[in-house]
């Protein structure tokens, strides 16, 4: 029998998203008042699937000894987002939009951390015996 499913590796790497994701939109905030900056977002979906099926990977191949090995990049994938209105310094980054995106992303990750939280305490409670180890 397995102590850590497979719960443990899809939390891990949807918080390790989640952190980029962050990241990301804590660019697009520092930027919103950059001309001509563009917003990014995470493709989210998108990397957690490669993740969870083949792991990261780069599609670049090392043909001489000194190119940097790519193989463990695990950058995200980053995308333009376009759901802002552009203005007239041609930034799209729409503050408020921004802002509501971080605080979501923030109790998504929150909530990621409680699941795997209670886990770990399942599993404490069946390594005591269930004398209360919780």
């Amino acid at each position: 029998m397995k102590i850590f499913d497979t719960t443990f590796s899809v939390i891990e790497r949807a918080m390790d998203l989640r952190t980029r994701r962050h990241g990301v939109l804590a660019g697009n905030i520092a930027n919103s008042e950059t001309p001509n900056f563009r917003a990014r977002e995470v493709d989210f979906a998108g990397e957690l699937d490669r993740m969870l099926t083949n792991g990261p990977k780069s599609e670049v191949a090392k043909t001489n000894p000194k190119h940097m090995d790519l193989t463990a990049n695990e950058a995200s994938h980053i995308v333009f987002d376009d759901s802002g209105a552009v203005g007239g310094d041609g930034n799209n980054v729409d503050l408020d939009l921004a802002l509501g995106k971080i605080s979501d992303n923030g109790r998504r990750y929150t909530a990621a951390a409680n699941y795997l939280n209670m886990k770990l305490r399942v599993i404490r409670f069946a390594a005591s015996g269930g004398r209360g180890g919780v």
